[in-house]
């Protein structure tokens, strides 16, 4: 039985974007697992019964046997094909034996995961899936499925947009390339990428493994929204219209996409590299033989000839790549031939980007140091910004880099603030949104009352015991700013080390980062200090490193 039977949740359902996304720890077990099984069953339970339990169709006449009757849980995108398909055997054979479930593909694999038995038929829209809940810890093989459908992972502009482009991109612009896309902002010649979140979607999985999207998961984190729908929805949005953006997408989802704007209608951009087929693998799990041949004999049906027809007339490929030979999808951009198939990644190399994934996007506690002594004067790498300027630089480039949901603090520290602590907060701890104002107010008086020696050891010690004191329910980061000259004060170096290696709580994790502009002979110190957290020291010798060791900072800790 799919889904595993329990007793109705009477509470409202909240709306879709409050439903809980499933995290890539239930796909891909950390070394130390504390019950995300438990989690991940309870999720995908909660989502199936607020929704009702998908849409299951075909029930048939009251006498029909129910002994045989099989259950397909089968993604959404491929669901109403196979719902009509059953219900024209039903209608054929006067009972009908075979019931569709709509279920997201990400559910499915991480209830298997999470130790749920599984449905009666799988289908969901990529194989990877099934790859994923198996290194999740399914129960049992899930074994190879036949392709009942298919459809390649491609590129999507505006149409207004593409002949721009060719002009944009010169010799061979009829043939684009996945290099002509970039996660990051975008660059001549290259094409700002949107896609839908990996953890959720096969379509995002797929980019993983295309040009060099999966290089860089931190820019590809700000790439990345809610779904394929949303990302095709951006491609009528003002940005869209203004600036070069393409959309990873199916060529499915392109071609079942209406839109009288023909400007704003999305077209097909096909790499000449190939593309990743999502292939639908039809997965028939269910032990019992009279269920697992009625499940075969329905798998006959979707791969005979008006089966076929039916996948190809949706939008799909069928299993062998062949594409509907209608006007309407010529017309709307569909090749005949299908693209050069690639290979995606391998399940574990998929789970361990989607963990990395999640903890980019996992909001954080932070308090960031900055460094006020009177060295922080200097000209930074010989140009005409202080060290000070650079860093309140900085802070503000970190504030807008940290995940959706995460509190900052900003301190300043030195021995010459003439206080009796080294060290003064500028901004309280609290969340980030809402507070842009005061965070470019306080960076903006930085660079003012920058005397004395450095003292950062005191400071550190005191905000990585104010954020361990906080609350579990977000790690902590400590990001400090400084060029680590002439620092003086208690403790001295081997006590703070001692003391931040034994008061670290992995229960409650809090990671020093340091931005090093310019430290020189304090270097190694710096490095003992961010490794006593399991942190570490990025060097800045110039505006770029800068720029590039807040990201570092931010990405590497989190990833940690």
């Amino acid at each position: 039985m799919w889904p595993p039977e329990a007793e109705p949740d009477l509470r409202p359902a909240r709306p879709p974007e409050e439903l809980p996304i499933i995290a890539p720890e239930d796909f891909y077990p950390p070394a130390r697992r504390r019950g995300h099984g438990a989690v991940a069953a309870a999720v995908v339970f909660t989502v199936l019964v607020m929704t009702g339990g998908g849409v299951w169709a075909v029930m048939g006449p009251s006498d029909c046997a129910t002994a045989d009757r099989v259950r397909i849980a089968a993604d959404p995108g491929i669901a109403p094909v196979l719902r009509d398909l059953a219900e024209r055997d039903a209608a054929r054979t006067g009972c009908a034996q075979v019931e569709v479930q709509a279920t997201e593909s990400a559910e499915v694999a991480a209830a298997l995961a999470a130790g749920a038995a599984p449905p009666d038929v799988w289908v969901p829209e990529s194989s990877s899936w099934a790859g994923l809940a198996s290194v999740g810890g399914a129960r049992g093989p899930l074994r190879a499925g036949t392709s009942v459908a298919r459809t390649p992972v491609i590129l999507a502009v505006r149409q207004a947009r593409t002949a721009r482009l060719a002009a944009g991109l010169g010799a061979g612009a009829d043939e684009p390339t996945w290099s002509m896309v970039s996660a990051g902002a975008s660059a001549p010649g290259r094409l700002a990428v949107r896609l839908p979140d990996p953890r959720r979607s096969a379509v995002g999985q797929a980019a993983l493994a295309l040009g060099d999207l999966g290089g860089d998961l931190a820019a590809l984190r700000d790439a990345i929204v809610p779904d394929p729908a949303a990302a095709l929805d951006l491609l009528g949005s003002r940005r869209a219209k203004s600036a070069p953006v393409a959309v990873v997408a199916t060529e499915q989802s392109l071609l079942a996409r209406g839109g009288a704007d023909a400007a704003g209608r999305a077209a097909m951009l096909y790499p000449k590299e190939g593309a990743v087929s999502l292939d639908h693998p039809y997965l028939v799990l269910v032990g019992d033989a009279a269920q697992r041949a009625t499940a075969l004999d329905f798998q006959d049906t979707i791969t005979s000839a008006d089966g076929r027809r039916a996948i190809r007339a949706a939008g799909f490929r069928d299993g062998d790549g062949r594409a509907d030979d209608g006007r309407e999808h010529a017309e709307r951009g569909l090749r005949a031939d299908e693209p050069a198939r690639l290979a995606p990644l391998p399940p574990e190399r998929t789970a361990r980007a989607l963990n990395s994934l999640g903890a980019l996007t996992a909001p954080v506690r932070a308090v960031v140091l900055v460094d006020a002594s009177a060295s922080m004067r200097r000209a930074f790498a010989g140009g005409s910004s202080t060290r000070i300027d650079v860093a309140a630089r900085l802070v503000r480039e970190a504030a807008g880099r940290l995940p959706q949901g995460s509190h900052a603090a900003v301190w300043r520290f030195g021995a010459g603030l003439g206080s009796a602590r080294p060290y003064r907060e500028l901004l309280a701890l609290g969340p980030v949104r809402g507070r842009s104002a005061e965070i470019r107010t306080v960076t903006r008086h930085l660079p003012t009352g920058v005397v004395g020696d450095t003292g950062l050891k005191e400071p550190v010690l005191a905000a990585f015991r104010e954020l361990s004191a906080r609350g579990s329910d977000r790690p902590g980061l400590v990001l400090l700013i400084t060029d680590g000259a002439r620092d003086t004060g208690t403790p001295d170096l081997d006590d703070l080390v001692a003391m931040l290696e034994s008061e670290y709580d992995p229960e409650r994790p809090v990671a020093v980062a340091v931005i090093d502009l310019g430290a020189e002979a304090g270097r190694r110190d710096l490095n003992r200090i961010a490794e006593a957290t399991g942190g570490t020291a990025h060097v800045a010798r110039d505006t770029r490193q800068a720029g590039q060791a807040v990201l570092d900072a931010l990405t590497r800790e989190r990833e940690g």
